[in-house]
């Protein structure tokens, strides 16, 4: 049948070429944006699938970064450590410098500022040291938090406090202020001093101990007086001392035998302990004296216990164990102890102090290991991230990114179809030309 209308041929061909049409729009925008979504209803699944790999590849590359800051910081600590420990190493030669009895006294006053210098410094980077403005050193290690890119992906770090109050008092409330000896009235944080271990400063003195080495350093006719008895009992235990007028000031001796406590209540006389031999049994404690509890164990109830915190600068006595060291403020008599005795060593001069340094660098030991073993994992960590990342970037690339190829080909065959379409188009059209002609 043949009629004006246009044929089922054209519609046909007229759809084809719709499509053909279509299809190399699209071919050409993804072309052009290099999407495959190039378009609102353009493979929509893959969009969904894109989007969450890219918040996994942003998460994690963002994570990596934070990583790096928090590295920073752990590098940050490890210089103030480094630094930290070059103090406590200068500190440990002043203090073998100052148990010297060959210095003078002006030596002994430069080695002492020297030390306290140190030991201010040492403090100030302790307590002041920051990594953009937070502080370096956190009240608890590995309690701070760094994401690595969401997911629950997260790992702590952080180096703890470093105590040293064993070494120098923090607090300026606490500081002592000298009376005689190397540095008179002279304030000092640092608990001991170098020149400590051969001229500490004079201390009152009523109670003197067996085994421990005295100078007499004040005695005045008056309020410090001793009595003749007093001088007698002095001389009789002392190896150097011949009788009790050879006790003046200036005198030099040891208590032998056992411990002595001078008959009056009142100040007698100021004298500083020299050296004293480890291991001594000590019933007694002294006011200014440094102990070291290197075997209580049985020997202490808890009332002794509570009368060596109670004259000391333990808090509590939990803390009455072995290998504590403290100070007495008040001296201990021997009726001041309910029972047992005290086992102990008295520390003075360069024990004493290369004692406390060495316990601080201990814990400057410690507070190294942290932060190295945190930079470790962190290093770690970071390694894992990027490979993660990359695999995240692979796969949105592979459904987000067109593929040039394939889409070049899928391009050029829709433009054959379409001029193909064009040219059937003319050709559907041709039928109703040769109708007119007949009417002509």
């Amino acid at each position: 049948m043949a009629n004006i209308g246009a044929t089922t041929a054209f519609y046909k061909v007229e759809t084809s070429l719709t499509r053909a049409n279509n299809e190399v729009s699209k071919s050409m925008e993804r072309l052009a944006t290099g999407k495959q979504n190039a378009n609102a209803g353009d493979r929509s699944s893959y969009v969904a699938m894109s989007d969450t790999f890219r918040l996994d590849y942003v998460g994690t590359k963002a994570g990596i970064k934070g990583a790096s800051v928090a590295m920073g910081y752990l590098e940050t600590g490890m210089r103030v450590l480094d630094s930290a420990q070059s103090l406590l190493s200068r500190l440990q030669e002043l203090a073998v410098l100052g148990a010297n009895d060959t210095n003078t006294v002006q030596d002994h006053e430069a080695i002492n500022l020297e030390a306290e210098a140190l030991a201010d410094e040492f403090n100030r980077l302790m307590t002041t040291s920051t990594y953009k403005g937070k502080n370096v050193f956190v009240d608890t290690a590995a309690s701070e938090h760094v994401s690595l890119g969401g997911r629950n992906a997260e790992m702590t770090f952080g180096i703890g406090k470093v105590a040293y109050t064993e070494l120098y008092n923090a607090s300026n409330t606490t500081a002592v202020s000298y009376t005689g000896g190397p540095n008179n009235g002279t304030v000092f944080n640092l608990k001991i001093k170098p020149s400590d271990g051969v001229m500490a400063p004079p201390q009152d003195i009523t109670f003197l101990e067996s085994g421990v080495t005295y100078e007499i350093t004040n005695i005045s006719p008056t309020s410090n007086a001793l009595t003749s008895t007093e001088q007698t009992e002095i001389a009789g235990k002392s190896s150097q001392l011949a009788d009790g007028n050879a006790v003046v000031n200036d005198a030099v001796f040891k208590v032998t035998s056992t411990d002595l406590t001078l008959i009056s209540n009142s100040k007698k006389f100021e004298g500083r302990a020299l050296f004293s031999d480890a291991g001594t049994t000590f019933n007694s404690l002294q006011k200014g004296s440094h102990y070291e509890i290197t075997n209580a164990a049985g020997l202490l109830d808890d009332t002794d216990k509570q009368v060596i915190v109670d004259n000391s600068d333990l808090t509590n006595v939990s803390q009455v164990v072995n290998g504590v060291t403290f100070t007495v403020h008040t001296s201990v008599a021997t009726t001041g102890m309910s029972g047992g005795s005290f086992v102990g060593e008295m520390l003075t001069g360069t024990g004493a102090l290369t004692r406390k340094i060495e316990a601080v660098q201990a814990k400057i030991n410690t507070a190294r290991v942290q932060a190295g073993s945190q930079y470790a994992a962190l290093e770690s960590a970071v390694a894992y991230t990027t490979d993660l990342t990359a695999q995240y970037e692979l796969g949105f690339n592979t459904v987000n990114d067109v593929n040039f190829s394939m889409e070049t080909a899928h391009l050029a065959k829709n433009q054959i179809l379409q001029q193909a379409a064009t040219a059937m188009l003319a050709q559907a059209n041709s039928g109703q030309q040769g109708l007119l002609q007949l009417l002509q």
